[in-house]
């Protein structure tokens, strides 16, 4: 079995001896088509964080990452008999190793679902990025005018734009904040009405020359209802980690930040407009099992475009290549293929 194979922080290879896992009761196995490099895998991939929860290992004791990928059921495990053989499904697992040949993927809404006849294999498998901005989306309850500022652009900030335009939010200014130009374009053109640059700048002064300001904090806050930070921490980040200037932008009442990106480590950050605000900071990790359902149903509508979000595509083959690229500035999202 083809397998990539997570080394240490920059290191990657690709196998051809690991050994086909055999589904367990309750499980199924899935013959991959094609998988994601996910933000986070990137941060294992820089310093080796979340390393734990990222991969899966085989008997040979290769690391296996993956966790979000779409396929076709080669087998079932014990006591399955809602699918059948060849089915088309999206998997996502708890613990890696969809880059392979197979992965073994248990047998509930939260993991595994159908795929429409409508949309293909490299679509489906950004299901699972689409229904985690579905969920955070929901979580934020923006309401019609407000202003939204989206930090990360990446697959998931993208996705965040896109959900508020599918479900037909009317906000006000949908701001994304990035520091590569090609994700910046990209959210235009999905949906963004103004995107800010956070090397040309203070982002606090950019989004508070588009949103307006309001005093009542010391030093001024914008005009911003709700804040995605879908960049989290990066410890080679320069200037404060976006959930402290969300919490300088956030409006001064009933303003609601929702917290999504990985973080590489411990950050120190400024907590005092917290509690002179009052937000309400939530997390968020994942999705409703229906949010999976309604991502592909989105795709399968044409509501959502998810092909434009696949900036390049590689055979699994090139695993190592493909996490370079991914890691650049010009990529957006990198498929696998098998």
């Amino acid at each position: 079995m083809r397998a990539a194979d997570y080394i240490n922080p920059g290191e990657i290879g690709f196998r051809t001896d690991a050994t086909r896992p055999a589904p367990q009761r309750g499980e199924v196995l899935v013959a991959v088509k094609a998988c994601g490099i996910c933000g986070s895998d990137l941060h294992m991939y820089r310093d080796d964080s979340y390393r734990e929860k990222l991969v899966r290992k085989t008997s040979e004791g290769y690391e296996v990452p993956g966790h979000e990928f779409s396929g076709t059921i080669a087998e079932l495990g014990e006591g399955v008999e809602n699918w059948t053989i060849g089915q088309r499904v999206v998997g996502v697992t708890g613990m890696g190793g969809g880059m392979a040949d197979f992965v073994t993927v248990p047998d509930n809404p939260f993991q595994l679902v159908a795929i429409p006849d409508d949309v293909t294999w490299d679509e489906a498998a950004t299901t699972e990025p689409l229904a985690d901005g579905l969920q955070m989306v929901r979580k934020a309850a923006v309401r019609e005018g407000e202003n939204v500022v989206v930090f990360g652009v990446g697959i998931i900030g993208l996705g965040v734009i896109q959900a508020l335009r599918a479900r037909g939010i009317k906000a006000g200014n949908v701001i994304a904040v990035d520091v590569h130009a090609a994700r910046l374009e990209k959210a235009l053109a999905i949906g963004a009405t103004h995107v800010v640059n956070a090397r040309d700048g203070d982002v606090f002064e950019a989004v508070a020359a588009i949103c307006g300001t309001e005093e009542g904090y010391p030093g001024k806050s914008a005009r911003v209802s709700v804040v995605f930070d879908c960049a989290g921490y990066i410890k080679h980040m320069k200037g404060p980690p976006p959930l402290e200037t969300a919490l300088r932008l956030i409006d001064l009442s009933g303003g609601r930040i929702v917290c999504f990106g990985g973080y590489e480590g411990a950050m120190t950050i400024d907590m005092g407009p917290l509690i002179e605000k009052q937000p309400i900071i939530m997390g968020s990790n994942g999705y409703a099992s229906e949010e999976l359902v309604e991502a592909l149903d989105l795709m399968r509508k044409g509501t959502v475009d998810r092909t434009t979000l696949i900036s390049h595509r590689a055979p699994i083959e090139q695993v190592a290549e493909a996490f370079e690229i991914q890691a650049s500035p010009e990529a957006v999202k990198v498929i696998l293929t098998f």
